[in-house]
């Protein structure tokens, strides 16, 4: 059974900036191995809206540079990009969790029997989620 795994925006940004090199090889690891077709990879609009502005605001990437960091990962293999939210849901997170609305919005679009990658330690506030980051997921 191949491993599902919901990428989160700090995982794509870690690996997108190179700004923290362990991290960095950590998510190089993890991108060869859903390259190899051993792991089923997801992420969602939301992660995209969030990279993009992270990747402009923060980073100060030029526009085309941004660009080329979202077409690199619409290239994933098999990635599945999932575009629908589940807003009443999200708010009944957000209203119960000390975590940023974002973040609820991910944490609904989670397919069944799916770890959630990331490296934002908000996501363990919720329970029901399995949160790791790339290294602990090809660690088990």
């Amino acid at each position: 059974m191949t491993t599902k795994a919901f990428i989160d925006t700090s995982v794509f940004i870690r690996f997108l900036t190179n700004d923290d090199s362990e991290k960095f090889q950590e998510c190089l690891e993890f991108f060869e191995v859903v390259e190899s077709g051993k792991i089923r990879p997801y992420t969602s609009q939301v992660v995209i809206l969030e990279i993009v502005f992270v990747l402009n605001r923060l980073y100060s990437f030029p526009k085309k540079k941004v660009l080329l960091a979202i077409s690199q990962i619409y290239n994933i293999r098999n990635i599945t990009v999932i575009e629908t939210t589940k807003t009443t849901q999200a708010l009944a997170l957000y209203s119960k969790h000390p975590i940023k609305y974002p973040d609820c919005l991910i944490a609904t679009q989670l397919p069944p029997r799916c770890t959630l990658l990331t490296y934002d330690n908000e996501f363990k506030k919720i329970t029901k989620i399995a949160a790791q980051t790339p290294g602990e997921l090809l660690l088990r």
